[in-house]
């Protein structure tokens, strides 16, 4: 009865401890080629495509309608991301340098991987209709097709949500392909 007991008591310490650090739970997402597991304070909506475009909560409203260009909607305050593969990207059977000096020239990058496939991350400062805003892209390498997971936000809230946004990274992960 004693174990019982202290096993009982034990959950629930554990359990508010979590709640006090601010752990929440996610939910996975899946598309056609990949998942993520979206925290809980994050609101998300599929395209067709069944590509995830996702903001914190707080800018859940964001979401309605995408069409409106996504540099007005975070212009004054928020932030967005969306995961997706790259289909707009024309040349095939290429290797993925060769996207690479198609899509960021001369940004600085970082080499690295997601989910054991090749990757960058790059960093950048918004400029013409994106001024005021930063943004962070990964763009990983998956059987010869391009994926991109960037993040935008304003400047003031670019650093509140970059966090959230990097642990959701790295819940990124290809479907097994049979």
């Amino acid at each position: 009865m004693n174990k019982i007991l202290l096993v009982s008591v034990i959950i629930g310490v554990i359990g508010l401890v979590q709640y006090a650090h601010g752990q929440t739970t996610t939910t996975t997402v899946n598309t056609t080629d990949f998942s993520i597991d979206i925290p809980n304070n994050w609101s998300y909506k599929q395209d067709l495509a069944l590509q995830p475009h996702l903001v914190p909560i707080k800018f859940a409203s964001f979401l309605i309608d995408l069409t409106e260009d996504v540099d007005k909607l975070i212009k004054n305050e928020g932030a967005y991301a969306f995961f997706y593969q790259d289909w707009l990207y024309a040349i095939k059977n290429a290797p993925f340098d060769v996207y690479l000096e198609s899509k960021i020239h001369d940004t600085p990058r970082q080499n690295l991987t997601i989910d054991n496939e090749p990757a960058v991350r790059i960093s950048v400062d918004g400029i013409d209709s994106f001024n005021g805003t930063k943004m962070v892209q990964y763009l990983v390498w998956h059987d010869k097709k391009p994926y991109a997971l960037q993040y935008m936000a304003n400047v003031k809230d670019f650093e509140k949500y970059l966090p959230e946004f990097e642990q959701i990274v790295k819940t990124f992960k290809f479907k097994n392909e049979h």
